[in-house]
């Protein structure tokens, strides 16, 4: 059963304008016909035809007469329960959305509904086949494929929105399994991966994870404002290969201005404009192979200033994938 809907008056124009359209479209239509297209209660769609009658635009000596003002047949409204128009006056056409703006807004959809909540995405999934049917013949012209959608996302935005803590198992890059409990900060898109920021209660630190190493995530308590003050001030130990730890570290690197997102989810502090349209960038290292993953996403566009330990991992990355091809 649709609920009744409390409209203001510039929607209730809007959705008259369309009725109007749709009852010219299909030379007239029951109440119920009209409640159904317009997901709106049979009452409200008597309460607006009803306003039909004083609806129009004046004329030259811009007061209103008969012939300036819509009609219906009242008789069949009231006995049959039809509207059926049996006036109508020259206005601008009722507000519709072109084909591209259409197929826009369809597009839109498809890339929103993997992040919204379930009854979040069932609405947009809903809209969205509205919108598709309201193509009509410029449907075929329209061609999206949706990716799986990660049921991981939704939980984080939903984290990050009520302030909940998250608890999930990672796996590194080395196939370290560990379990982490972060207050979530941001949550960044790159290409197809996501990557979490957060401040790991694990670690008493600022990390970043990505999304898709993470498994059985599980929401949490509010986050307590209390426990950490900086993300920065810690200064956490990391586990390297064979489970040694040692300190985290402070890397600097240069890094082109228009590559600065690859590296989102590495949470790059900006120190400076080195040159123009490059950038020093600050990140926090928890691993010593870090140098080598910012080499693997952005080959040829990051340059290591510090520490030199990191710049020597390069340099030996890079002459043993030389010395392959030499080989």
């Amino acid at each position: 059963m649709t609920k009744p809907v409390h409209k203001k008056s510039a929607e209730r124009v809007v959705m008259l304008l369309s009725m109007i359209g749709f009852l010219r479209e299909r030379n007239g239509a029951t109440v119920g016909e009209i409640a159904k297209r317009f997901e709106v209660t049979a009452a409200e769609v008597r309460s607006l035809i009803s306003f039909l009658g004083t609806a129009g635009v004046p004329g030259d000596t811009l007061s209103y007469q008969h012939e300036d003002l819509f009609d219906i047949d009242w008789d069949a409204l009231e006995t049959l329960d039809e509207v059926w128009l049996t006036q109508v006056i020259a206005v601008d056409a009722a507000p519709r959305f072109s084909p591209a703006e259409t197929a826009a807004l369809v597009a839109g959809l498809h890339a929103l509904t993997p992040m919204l909540p379930e009854p979040g995405a069932a609405r947009a999934q809903a809209l969205s086949a509205k919108l598709a049917r309201a193509l009509g013949a410029s449907a075929h012209a329209l061609s999206l494929q949706q990716d799986d959608a990660d049921a991981r996302v939704p939980l984080l935005i939903e984290a990050l929105h009520d302030g909940r803590v998250v608890t999930f198992g990672y796996r590194d890059a080395h196939g370290t399994a560990t379990e982490r409990t972060v207050e979530p900060l941001a949550l960044n898109q790159d290409g197809d991966a996501w990557y979490l920021r957060s401040f790991c209660l694990t670690r008493q630190a600022e990390r970043s994870f990505r999304v898709a190493q993470m498994s059985e995530l599980r929401l949490g308590d509010p986050v307590d404002a209390g426990i950490v003050e900086s993300g920065e001030s810690a200064a956490p130990l990391a586990e390297a290969e064979g489970g040694e730890s040692y300190a985290s570290y402070e890397l600097i690197a240069r890094v082109p201005a228009e590559s600065l997102g690859a590296l989102a989810g590495f949470a790059p502090r900006v120190i400076e404009e080195s040159a123009p349209g490059v950038l020093r960038v600050a990140i926090h290292a928890w691993h010593r192979s870090l140098a080598l993953q910012l080499m693997r996403i952005a080959p040829g566009r990051v340059v290591i200033e510090s520490p030199e330990a990191a710049r020597t991992a390069v340099h030996e990355w890079a002459s043993r994938a030389l010395a392959a091809y030499d080989a």
